[in-house]
């Protein structure tokens, strides 16, 4: 029995979700695989980069620092071969955040599991889903225009109506990512200066 494109969807969820776990583990065990040496070098250069981040961190710098990832999934849906670059930056998020919250775990011990959940968890309850939706949404903009929906028989109006429903959801995700940054700055480090106090 064919997929019908309800399917199709479904599975690139369950897919997309799975790719970013193991991107997530792979953070996690490349971080694992340091020596204790390379953790010292890298507590001293974590407490010099949290150090600098405390006196420049602004809104608009923490905003842009998460826009960029938004932008480039939803740029992936717009060319035939994106979906690469949407799976990519995901990829790149899930290391990232893998590989930050065990460094993190190793240098600082049971600290650190405190430090994860006020730093970062916070703002990432926002901005996963959002990019997992993104990539999602990307994927099923992707499949449309490959399965024929832009032939040649394609009202105009109807690709019209199509981009500008795909542009609007990206409008959407900017707001979310707006609050994301707003929670992080005022929320996480709301939360980090009560922890510092232990």
């Amino acid at each position: 029995m064919p997929k019908t494109k309800n399917d199709k969807r479904q599975m690139m969820a369950i897919t997309i979700c799975l790719f970013f776990l193991l991107s997530t583990i792979a953070g996690a065990i490349l971080a694992n695989s340091l020596s204790p040496e390379d953790v010292n070098t890298i507590q001293g250069s974590l407490e010099d980069l949290f150090q600098k981040e405390q006196n420049s961190k602004s809104f608009l710098s923490v905003f842009l620092k998460y826009l960029k990832y938004d932008v480039l999934i939803w740029l992936g849906g717009c060319f035939y071969y994106g979906a690469i670059l949407s799976a990519g930056v995901l990829a790149f998020r899930g290391i990232s955040l893998g590989y930050t919250t065990s460094i993190l775990f190793r240098t600082y011990g049971a600290k650190g599991i405190f430090t994860v959940i006020c730093s970062m968890l916070p703002q990432n309850l926002i901005l996963l889903p959002i990019y997992f939706f993104m990539t999602w949404i990307a994927f099923c903009f992707l499949l449309e225009q490959k399965s024929g929906q832009y032939g040649k028989g394609a009202l105009k109006r109807e690709v019209t109506r199509r981009w500008t429903e795909y542009s609007i959801l990206f409008v959407g995700s900017i707001l979310a990512v707006s609050l994301a940054s707003f929670i992080e700055i005022y929320v996480s480090e709301w939360l980090l200066s009560i922890i510092a106090v232990f």
